[in-house]
């Protein structure tokens, strides 16, 4: 089974007990996002760093302070914004058990090859713009993805892609046998605003080891990279 529907973004914390790749409590836009966010991606900006679950809001406004504007900072939709964003990574941590996590936060996106991430556990949640694309199991072929092969082989059966909401929160497994997504083609040549959570020690490793790894990031034949 590919898919859990959460009924909210709390009962997200039943995820690791099932065999879904991916789950998804669905949410409304609220009034004022676009506005707002359609001011933001005028900005560019990526962000990353750690948020403790006892300082979510402040370790956030941090992190922000120096990369958007101070009107946008100062708008009345910003303080709302952040405290979603704190109430999800304080899930977060819940759900891995941990004190803090990994933040990142950013307006552009590039993985267009499919992939699995190289983590256990991730969770999304896209703003504004095109959410992330990913394709049930049924509709995969594992076989040509380890083998490197394209898109267009990977998929088998096209009519099967579904598309993350705005909005939406999702968490799902990475690793060998994780959900196969990639960056919509859409939100490869837009911008966009998505928050990426992950264990606190992900980020550690990729400044140890460097960014510019993309194993790090991707669980893929090393010869192909997204």
């Amino acid at each position: 089974m590919s898919l859990f529907n959460a009924s909210t973004p709390g009962s997200l914390r039943e995820f690791t007990g099932r065999d879904a790749l991916l789950g998804v409590a669905k949410r409304g836009v609220p009034k004022g996002a676009n506005a707002f966010f359609n001011q933001l991606m005028k900005h560019p900006f990526a962000i990353s760093g750690t948020v403790s679950k006892v300082s979510a809001v402040y370790d956030i406004e941090a992190l922000l302070d120096s990369n958007i504007p101070e009107a946008l900072k100062a708008h009345s939709f910003c303080s709302l914004w952040i405290e979603d964003m704190a109430e999800i990574s304080r899930l977060f941590s819940d759900i891995q058990k941990s004190k803090s996590i990994g933040f990142w936060l950013g307006t552009q996106r590039g993985c267009r090859r499919y992939h699995a991430d190289n983590v256990p556990l991730r969770m999304l949640v896209t703003y504004a713009g095109k959410g992330t694309e990913w394709l049930p199991d049924f509709a995969a072929d594992r076989q040509a993805f380890s083998n490197g092969a394209p898109n267009e082989q990977i998929v088998k059966d096209p009519t099967a892609l579904q598309y993350m909401n705005k909005w939406d929160v999702a968490i799902f497994r990475g690793g060998p046998r994780g959900l196969l997504h990639r960056t919509p083609d859409d939100a490869m040549s837009k911008p966009s605003v998505m928050m990426r959570l992950d264990h606190a020690s992900f980020w550690e490793n990729v400044r140890k080891l460097g960014s510019g790894n993309a194993q790090l990031f991707r669980s893929e034949p090393a010869s192909r990279t997204a």
